[in-house]
């Protein structure tokens, strides 16, 4: 039964992810400032950083757009896939690694402001990290809806009677 309710916790945050990447693509056709003012705090928002609709600058980065774009479809995958827990940690690690020596290069001067690697970088971690937050989330949903059978069965785990 917490797998299917875990499920619907995967979904739920998929659905707000697309609701986010929807208001910011919608937001573009509309002066308000609730989009700047909303994203503002998760992203840096440099034009020349950002896609273009109709003239007017999406209000968060290609690397945003895309790593709320690997949140949703990670979490959509990780309903139904359940890798290995030291896997999906080195990737990870190697998908930190590549978003570093994306973000390196371009600060030493090896090249500047390629959409595709901040897309690619973006979603990857995107994807990777939706993994571990659908964890976290399904152990508290596990722990809000019964803490104290919950606490029992993960001391009493290991140990034998």
């Amino acid at each position: 039964m917490v797998i299917r309710r875990g499920s619907w916790i995967g979904i739920g945050v998929t659905s707000f992810c697309f609701v986010l990447i929807g208001f910011a693509i919608f937001s573009t056709q509309s002066s308000s400032m609730i989009p700047d003012a909303l994203f503002g705090r998760l992203c840096h928002q440099l034009n020349d950083r950002c896609y273009y609709i109709n003239g007017v600058a999406l209000p968060i980065c290609v690397r945003c757009l895309w790593i709320y774009l690997g949140f949703a479809i990670g979490h959509t995958l990780f309903i139904f896939w359940k890798p290995e827990s030291l896997r999906i940690t080195r990737a990870l690690i190697g998908v930190m690694a590549l978003m570093f020596i994306d973000v390196a290069f371009e600060r030493v001067g090896f090249y500047s402001n390629l959409f595709w690697t901040r897309a690619l970088t973006g979603f990857l971690f995107g994807l990777v990290v939706s993994h571990f937050t659908l964890l976290g989330l399904r152990e508290l949903y596990c722990e809000l809806i019964n803490p104290i059978t919950h606490v029992r069965s993960r001391f009493f785990s290991s140990r034998t009677r």
